[in-house]
């Protein structure tokens, strides 16, 4: 059970996820780029940037690359505060952590929480574009000799 103390120490910090987003939106205000701004020099459209900023969707690492880009910004901070709130256990976005939800209700997240992405290491990429070209080539033999087949046999 929670005690006094304890809502009164959470009440008083802000998750990871409110930084993320707070930080976001001074940044848009410091470029003066409206949210229709933001879309047509991303690839998201304005009603994404509203959910993005407002904390009604989750925005992922292209998203946060893709909007320092567009407002002149270093997107590594952002990215590492990114980071930071996919680790973080505690309330985010609209959820509040002085809300009285019942005692056998667990918190929830309004988006789900998942891990970091992986990048591929140079040897998978290369294992991967190879089967990508063995694929594109056994493609044009195969069209080639379906081709050819189909015309010698109408003449």
């Amino acid at each position: 059970m929670k005690t006094d103390s304890d809502t009164q120490r959470r009440a008083g910090e802000r998750n990871p996820w409110d930084r993320l987003a707070e930080d976001m939106r001074r940044i848009k205000e410091n470029s003066e780029l409206s949210y229709a701004g933001l879309a047509q020099r991303t690839h998201y459209s304005r009603s994404s940037w509203e959910r993005f900023l407002n904390q009604k969707q989750q925005p992922t690492r292209l998203v946060i690359e893709q909007f320092a880009r567009a407002a002149g910004h270093d997107p590594e901070p952002l990215l590492a505060q990114l980071d930071l709130c996919l680790l973080d256990p505690g309330p985010c976005g609209p959820c509040s952590p002085t809300s009285t939800a019942p005692e056998h209700a667990p918190e929830h997240a309004p988006f789900p929480r998942t891990a970091p992405p992986t990048r591929l290491a140079p040897a998978d990429l290369r294992t991967l574009a190879l089967a990508s070209a063995a694929g594109m080539l056994i493609g044009t033999v195969l069209t080639a000799a379906v081709a050819r087949a189909a015309s010698s046999g109408t003449r």
